[in-house]
């Protein structure tokens, strides 16, 4: 048996690490087109996960929210997080929609302002979007790119008179937009929504946001991506993070919740077979080092 793993180790050691890709590629090809295909008509792919406590809080939260109020929405991450927060953020704005609830966008990062109207438009081709209508400055709004960081939490926490004066397009909110000549301040919102992949000088961006905003009564929700989510934990259950919803499985199982007629289970399903040959890369790739070291 030893010689058996040694000449395994040996045979590893001789190949290049790139030259592990490919094979890795094939199987992972042959494995969707072949197995997957030949098993989706037999049994619809399945999450196999029950909502966590605290999944359960922030559908309590979102379904809490009152008709006809109004949230902001920050979008905090790039195209590297897009595949995991785009669809969520669709479904989160296909649930408030349905309750007549205004939505104001902002972006603490550039490419979130074409995400955000990405995110609107899949929501309203979406076959169970509950609305006729969805007019922009009525039902949603976005203020634009918000440069600063801290800089930008603080203003938005404590300053949104001035965030507020003008939309992307650079028409006043208060002659152009009903939706903001409603909101004076922060606290006109029912809840914050963040969808972030990064952070400012190290601390998460709605933890910014919630620490300057002091005492507001604003519920405060974050989605991150799955890299995000270690940063986001120690915050869960404290006075600055009110829900979390992190990592590719829990969105998914938000968004299954929220927008079923969405085929999550499958996407789920390819990026979850994704990650597995991710995971066996890494252990080839290792075990490429240490065979190597072993040969020295």
């Amino acid at each position: 048996m030893k010689n058996f793993f040694n000449n395994i180790s040996a045979t590893i050691a001789q190949m290049p690490q790139w030259g592990l890709i490919f094979p890795i590629f094939v199987l992972m090809l042959f494995h969707y087109f072949v197995i997957f295909d030949k098993n989706k008509t037999e049994e619809k792919p399945e999450l196999n996960a029950a909502p966590t406590e605290n999944e359960m809080k922030v559908f309590q939260i979102v379904n809490e929210l009152p008709h006809n109020s109004k949230v902001l929405i920050l979008v905090n991450y790039g195209p590297e997080s897009k595949y995991e927060l785009e669809s969520a953020m669709s479904a989160l704005i296909g649930v408030l929609a349905e309750k007549n609830i205004g939505i104001a966008f902002a972006t603490m990062i550039p490419n979130g302002i074409e995400s955000t109207f990405t995110a609107v438009e899949k929501s309203i081709e979406n076959g169970s979007f509950g609305k006729e209508r969805f007019v922009y400055g009525h039902e949603y709004t976005h203020l634009g790119f918000i440069v600063g960081g801290n800089v930008a939490t603080y203003l938005i926490a404590n300053n949104f008179d001035q965030v507020k004066e003008r939309d992307i397009f650079d028409s006043s909110a208060d002659i152009h937009q009903p939706l903001m000549s409603e909101i004076g301040s922060i606290s006109d919102f029912s809840a914050v929504f963040e969808f972030s992949s990064q952070t400012f000088d190290g601390v998460p961006g709605i933890v910014s946001f919630a620490v300057m905003l002091k005492d507001k009564n604003v519920k405060k929700i974050a989605f991150c991506s799955s890299d995000m989510l270690s940063a986001y934990i120690p915050f869960r259950g404290s006075i600055y993070l009110d829900g979390l919803i992190g990592g590719f499985k829990s969105i998914a199982v938000f968004i299954h919740e929220f927008q079923s007629s969405f085929n999550i289970e499958k996407q789920y399903s390819i990026m979850s077979k994704i990650l597995f040959y991710i995971i066996i890369l890494v252990i080839f790739s290792n075990l490429t080092r240490i065979a190597k070291k072993n040969k020295k």
